[in-house]
């Protein structure tokens, strides 16, 4: 058994400082979200995200080359999108999955890049949340759990938001796609996942390889080098061949099992495991940039299994408390570089959470102005496109902010998600 976990019924989370603490008087209790707009509507103007050169990305076009060629090719090729951040992107503030911004944010870029016949599944979603109620109960998604399950945050996942599952215990998922992946940490015990009443395959985590007759199953490990390395930080075992609909999968070890198990996270695919618009979750509530760089070869194992054509990066609201304007330039480089050295280069776009009005600017070490300033420049010295949440507030065409805050004030609710989702999927779908 791994040391010192945390009970997953008794999940304690840091809760994210938030970006949209505005300390305005008036905030929701998480509204159901308007009617859907087309992106880049009236209500929400194309954004310009910067490059390196302060030009907007339309004429400065080098640091969303992978990106673009990932959208261009989305008929044959999969354009995967990988987000990091803390609990903006995580979704804290939205009553439910569906309603976060990086979900709606999905369904509009497969909604401007639509590829014939595939309707494209969730995504990679962590085995576990970090979000909390009451605005956002939906952590704990898994449906049935039985036996001791415990919540681990020292995994260098995407976004450290692993399970161990002891001896005798099991968890059940629903889901809905064509294809599954598994991802778990290599070097543990054995696994068994079930779909449906299908048979049980065994996983050993050991081994890094799994039963299933061929071309239903297969699992491999993988690296930031070349993914295929089962002792790196991250196994994965695909699933493939499933009927189009819901699906229930459950994953269990045994009783009698030497070793417990650490279940990362399921990607579900419906019918877009190779083209289409993927989404691969990577926040975390209370994440600080540090949460990615204090093991950073092994968040880029992870990253690396990803393989995104395009990075996402919502940190440093958290980092403000206690980390200078310096000290946060420093760590997001870091961050950006160990990204851009995959073997594979991804687009980078920096989404400055920054704003002047946030409630907790008083316990910063540095003002707004200073934390915005020195995330720019990293952005600029690094060819990292830049927006900032300034920008989709302003073009929101909202009057009451606070009618876009969720219960504490500090959140995004449904309305807000949206607000946030069409901006993205403006900036994003690069049209």
């Amino acid at each position: 058994m791994r040391a010192a976990p945390r009970l997953l019924s008794h999940l304690g989370v840091v809760a994210g400082l938030g970006l949209l603490g505005l300390g305005l008087t008036a905030c929701t209790t998480g509204e159901t979200a308007p009617a859907a707009e087309t992106s880049g509507s009236a209500s929400s103007p194309a954004p310009s995200a910067t490059g390196p050169s302060g030009a907007s990305g339309s004429s400065s076009a080098a640091p969303w080359a992978t990106w673009d060629a990932a959208l261009a090719a989305v008929d044959d090729e999969p354009a995967r999108w990988l987000a990091v951040g803390d609990s903006i992107t995580e979704g804290q503030g939205a009553s439910s999955l569906g309603t976060r911004w990086v979900d709606l944010t999905r369904d509009g870029l497969r909604a401007a890049h639509p590829v014939e016949g595939v309707a494209g599944g969730v995504g990679y979603r962590p085995a576990a949340f970090a979000t909390y109620g009451p605005d956002s109960p939906w952590a704990q998604w898994a449906t049935a759990r039985d036996g001791r399950t415990t919540a681990v945050t020292d995994v260098a996942d995407l976004g450290h938001r692993a399970v161990e599952l002891d001896p005798g215990s099991s968890l059940r998922y629903d889901i809905v796609g064509t294809d599954l992946d598994l991802w778990w940490t290599p070097g543990e015990g054995a696994f068994s996942y079930r779909v449906d009443a299908q048979a049980e395959v065994v996983v050993d985590t050991a081994a890094g390889a799994s039963g299933g007759s061929s071309g239903s199953d297969g699992s491999s490990g993988a690296d930031a080098s070349d993914g295929s390395d089962a002792s790196g930080a991250v196994g994965v075992t695909e699933v493939t061949g499933l009927a189009a609909g819901p699906h229930v999968v459950t994953i269990s070890v045994a009783d009698d099992a030497p070793a417990s198990v650490v279940l990362q996270g399921l990607a579900q695919f419906d019918g877009d495991r190779g083209r289409g618009v993927t989404l691969y979750d990577s926040a975390r509530s209370g994440a600080t940039v540090s949460t990615f760089t204090d093991d950073l070869d092994g968040f880029l194992a992870a990253a690396g299994a990803a393989q995104p054509d395009l990075v996402t990066i919502t940190l440093g609201a958290n980092d403000a408390v206690t980390t200078s304007p310096d000290d946060l330039a420093a760590g997001y480089t870091t961050l950006i570089e160990g990204l851009q050295g995959l073997d594979s280069a991804p687009s980078v776009l920096v989404v400055d959470e920054f704003t002047p009005a946030l409630s907790v600017a008083s316990a910063w070490n540095g003002s707004a102005a200073d934390y915005r300033s020195a995330v720019e420049e990293v952005a600029r010295q690094t060819g990292s496109a830049h927006v900032t949440i300034d920008d989709a507030l302003a073009g929101s065409g909202v009057a009451d902010l606070g009618s876009l805050l969720s219960a504490d004030g500090l959140h995004p609710n449904d309305a807000g998600q949206r607000v946030l989702a069409d901006y993205l999927t403006a900036t994003l779908a690069r049209g």
